[in-house]
């Protein structure tokens, strides 16, 4: 890959990290550039669930998340070894609580397409919820289980990413803004950042919930849009959890040093991260409901990160039209830590291989030019 072009890619959140990492591991070379630092902004905000069955059953998104999923243990033992990180990648198992008839009714149709489909799910009557999570509220019907359910610390595994791309030789320009792009159709030739501009002979579009400035840069409608997600963490220890708990809109995740994740809102409201007291009241006061242990726990802290939105809820991943030379990885939304492997694969194979393979056929970025 010694002849390779020089590859920029625009964003050094956990995709911008994660396909810099898979490019480099090819021999391409590559720079990434980072308004801020890395995993300034949504990659450090999440809460790092990686459970497909329970939060990725979108139409085409399942597939995607499913071959991610599948990706992740050689890819965290890999960035162990490179790095030193742990990104606390373990297997917690997630539960999907039905507190009414119709949530049973709907949690079960889910199951019966997925065992359908060969997957390992499975319901749990009331008493088995309460047995394997004897602290829960027990007025609950049952629960969609998913044993295979993971968790990571998305900022370390961001971190990790970028540690093993440098390694390779990933340039990272970090507080250096891009105001621009150079070149016309159909090839873009340097990237314009505040302090400079540096020459590319690929750019990748991988800046989050801000993509769309690029797409107006190239002419290219991308529509993404920053949704809002305000999320909190409770210090309770012993933990009164040890699995992943989705019921009454929020999910509650158990971490190795005690805290607890409550969350999330999503909200459109632009660019504004702002904590507001409904929203932290609501998380506060749902908590409990699920697992009335909680409400004796001690506040930790909150915060707040802007997810990339787009209007399907898939990710825009593929070759921006009209450019030769310019690739789009965007719009995750709730699933960027999830989806990170598999868009990483996808984008090397369409840049370095010239392969489009049939898991971008539904999050292309030409299914928004017509609209």
């Amino acid at each position: 890959m010694a002849e390779s072009p020089d590859i920029v890619v625009i964003g050094g959140g956990v995709i911008g990290c994660g396909i810099a990492d898979r490019l480099a591991s090819e021999g391409a070379r590559v720079t990434v550039v980072e308004r801020s630092h890395i995993a300034a902004e949504s990659s450090g905000a999440a809460a790092g669930i990686l459970a497909p069955p329970i939060h990725a059953t979108a139409a085409h998104l399942f597939d995607l998340a499913m071959a991610s999923h599948a990706m992740f243990p050689a890819l965290v033992e890999r960035l162990r070894e490179e790095t030193g990180l742990d990104v606390e990648y373990h297997r917690t198992g997630a539960l999907d609580l039905a507190r009414d008839e119709l949530g049973e009714e709907l949690l079960r149709d889910k199951l019966h397409w997925l065992q359908e489909a060969g997957h390992g799910v499975r319901w749990v009557e009331r008493d088995e919820v309460l047995t394997i999570e004897p602290q829960l509220q027990p007025d609950i019907r049952g629960a969609f289980y998913d044993e295979d359910g993971y968790q990571i610390r998305p900022a370390r595994f961001t971190e990790a990413l970028a540690q093993a791309a440098a390694r390779r030789g990933v340039r990272f320009e970090l507080n250096a803004e891009v105001i621009g792009l150079e070149g016309s159709q159909p090839r873009v030739t340097a990237v314009k950042t505040a302090t400079g501009t540096i020459s590319a002979g690929h750019v990748i579009v991988a800046a989050g919930a801000w993509a769309s400035a690029c797409g107006d840069w190239l002419g290219v409608r991308i529509p993404v849009f920053p949704s809002r997600g305000q999320i909190l963490t409770l210090y309770a220890m012993p933990s009164p959890i040890k699995h992943v708990i989705y019921g009454a809109g929020v999910y509650l995740l158990p971490r190795l040093d005690g805290t607890i994740v409550v969350g999330a809102t999503a909200e459109r409201v632009g660019f504004n991260k702002s904590l507001t007291t409904s929203a932290l009241a609501w998380l506060l006061s749902t908590a409990p409901v699920l697992c009335p242990a909680l409400a004796d726990a001690t506040f930790d802290r909150a915060w707040a990160g802007l997810r990339p939105g787009s209007p399907d809820d898939l990710p825009i991943i593929g070759t921006a039209p009209g450019w030769d030379n310019v690739t789009l990885a965007t719009g995750h939304y709730r699933n960027g830590i999830m989806l990170t492997p598999i868009t990483a694969q996808l984008v090397a194979d369409l840049i370095l291989r010239g392969q489009q393979g049939p898991l971008l056929e539904h999050v292309g970025p030409q299914r928004f030019q017509a609209v």
